[in-house]
């Protein structure tokens, strides 16, 4: 796959940036010793959309050595700071199956016992497909642990481009047990332009198609990630380039997406933005517009739209006006609509909030 020619296409002075933020955060990090490697960063169950119902997911984050690209020279994407969870160093592969066993056994029974279905989820802030984070032994060791849990019907992992060739899709469809396989990808937007100079993803559009026909070849499905207002776009922005990478996705036919808000994490270019007052996360208000611009219901039946944002409702994740019934209000909408993949749900009324004359105002501007 060609990725995009640093020397030649990047946009520099991002980069530079980025892995200023990026060393700085790492100078005074500390290592993990071998208790901390033997437990994954997090694990949790919650009620979750799966392909086509509502159930549970069991998701899982491993600590791991992080993301290649965000260590290496291309200093990694300018809103993520997903950097400061990883060990930085290789961790033995035999941790990061004790990190799997920690969360599986805390877990097992109770999703064997439950009624519901469930989607599994391993995250582990960057490529689950890169050998350099998670070995091919690992990631067998954990397809065999799952095969054969019943009730366990989906399974979603994250990767990088790069990452996603043939032999390592046969790995799923050797080992899946029958459940269906998906594997996120950080697209973020349709736009190159936008992909790679303020986000610095380092691919094209056309490499994630590549990739989408390759999957599919494999009867792997695919959740395309989009994150709604990247640094250096406005409101209205945020909701005309969003509203096209939907739509052109539903054309593509992807099998989910995965929109996600940006959130402003630590130690990244973003929150230096976010301390100059010069980028302020989205509002809900903008959130919805898209959904309304982009989709109709018929569109939901084809494609599972995700969208269960981070800091929602913070001054550092989406949010309106921080006041407690408008952003609990936002909240619910969010996660009737996700839950259900029912349009309608946008238009349940909603807290009347002074805040939307303010963000009509805005929305242009900043």
């Amino acid at each position: 796959m060609r990725r995009y020619d640093i020397s030649e296409d990047m946009n520099k002075p991002l980069v530079e940036k980025i892995k200023f933020f990026r060393e700085r955060a790492l100078k005074n990090k500390k290592k993990y010793n071998k208790e901390r490697l033997e437990q994954p960063i997090s694990f949790w169950i919650k009620k979750e959309r799966l392909i086509n119902e509502i159930g549970k997911e069991f998701t899982i984050i491993l600590r791991t050595r992080g993301c290649s690209w965000a260590l290496g020279e291309t200093g990694g994407c300018s809103m993520c700071g997903y950097i400061e969870d990883a060990a930085i160093e290789e961790v033995d592969p035999n941790l990061i199956k004790k990190q799997f066993d920690s969360a599986y056994n805390n877990k097992v029974d109770e999703i064997k016992q439950d009624s519901n279905n469930y989607v599994l989820k391993i995250f582990n802030s960057g490529s689950f497909l890169d050998d350099n984070e998670v070995p091919r032994n690992v990631r067998r060791y954990i397809l065999e642990k799952i095969a054969n849990i019943n009730n366990v019907k989906e399974l979603v992992i994250e990767s990088r481009l790069e990452y996603i060739t043939s032999e390592k899709l046969e790995e799923f469809s050797d080992l899946r047990g029958g459940k269906y396989v998906e594997i996120g990808i950080g697209l973020e937007t349709v736009n190159d332009y936008i992909r790679n100079n303020y986000i610095n993803k380092g691919f094209l559009f056309n490499n994630f198609k590549s990739v989408l026909k390759k999957c599919k070849q494999h009867y792997i499905g695919v959740k395309a990630y989009l994150l709604f207002k990247p640094p250096f776009i406005n409101e209205q922005g945020a909701i005309d380039d969003c509203s096209n990478s939907i739509k052109t996705l539903l054309n593509l036919g992807v099998n989910s997406i995965s929109i996600n808000p940006l959130n402003v994490q630590r130690n990244t270019l973003v929150e230096r933005l976010w301390y100059q007052n010069r980028y302020r996360p989205p509002w809900f208000y903008s959130l919805f517009k898209c959904f309304k611009k982009s989709l109709k219901q018929k569109d939901l039946n084809k494609v599972r739209l995700l969208c269960d944002p981070s800091g929602a409702g913070t001054k550092r994740g989406i949010h309106n006006c921080l006041k407690r019934e408008c952003e609990t209000s936002a909240k619910k909408i969010l996660s009737n609509f996700t839950l259900n993949q029912e349009l309608i749900a946008l238009d349940q009324e909603e807290f009347e909030c002074n805040c939307k004359k303010k963000y009509q105002l805005q929305k242009r501007f900043f």
